[in-house]
């Protein structure tokens, strides 16, 4: 069985985001929107303030055939998690995030 989705599950102790699993198709869709109306702020610096050398280099050099293939990879895979952590925030609150394949 292929994956069909990507669902992300964000908690804290005060709240959870309930975020629908997002269609591959959808996904596309959206990064599409995001890289015709959203690259000129970023490789232009005004959005890449992370203070990461490395994440500014990446992001400015993503382009939308390395998400495309990204996704058409994630999609010819079993479901599996992509990102599982437990951490704490400043005010001593657990905060769990989880970003899998369904």
């Amino acid at each position: 069985m292929k994956a069909k989705k990507l669902k992300i599950h964000v908690k804290t102790s005060k709240f959870s985001i309930p975020i629908p699993a997002l269609r591959f198709s959808t996904l596309r869709w959206i990064l599409k929107l995001a890289f015709k109306y959203g690259p000129s702020k970023i490789r232009n610096g005004k959005m890449m303030q992370s203070g990461n050398p490395g994440m500014d280099a990446i992001l400015k050099n993503l382009t939308p055939q390395d998400i495309e293939m990204i996704l058409e990879h994630l999609e010819q895979e079993e479901p599996f998690e992509l990102v599982n952590i437990d951490t704490w925030d400043e005010n001593q609150d657990k905060v769990k995030v989880k970003i899998y394949t369904v």
